[in-house]
């Protein structure tokens, strides 16, 4: 797959997929019996990775905005280019597990659709 965004979307929907059979098998283990319940089952567990991405964004921001962190990576090595190259990485990273994570939950959630309206 040469586009990004085309393997994003793939590593995306496989990773929603064993995920969404895990949550099949422990439903089933559990005695779920109605695809309400397995609809929910996917939901909650797409809802859950959404607010994990979203957590971490907000995480990064924190760190971001602490005074004392800023002030603990001026005393080393690094020139006031260095730094910032290394926050907008860091900040590149925050962002690409968050869209990572919400296109994962919204396939679950998807599923979840699906099996609330076909089954």
């Amino acid at each position: 797959m040469k586009s990004p965004i085309l393997r994003l979307f793939a590593t995306t929907f496989l990773i929603a997929l064993v995920v969404g059979i895990l949550v099949s098998v422990i439903g089933w283990l559990l005695g779920w019996k109605t695809s309400v319940q397995f609809s929910n089952g996917l939901f909650i567990s797409g809802g859950l990775i959404i607010a994990f991405g979203l957590f971490s964004v907000a995480g990064g921001y924190n760190m971001r905005a602490d005074p004392h962190l800023t002030y603990a990576q001026s005393a080393g090595n690094m020139n006031i280019e260095g730094r910032a190259r290394r926050l907008v990485a860091d900040m590149r990273q925050e962002f690409h597990a968050s869209i990572f994570l919400s296109l994962t939950g919204a396939f679950l959630i998807g599923m979840a659709v699906l099996v609330g309206s076909v089954l």
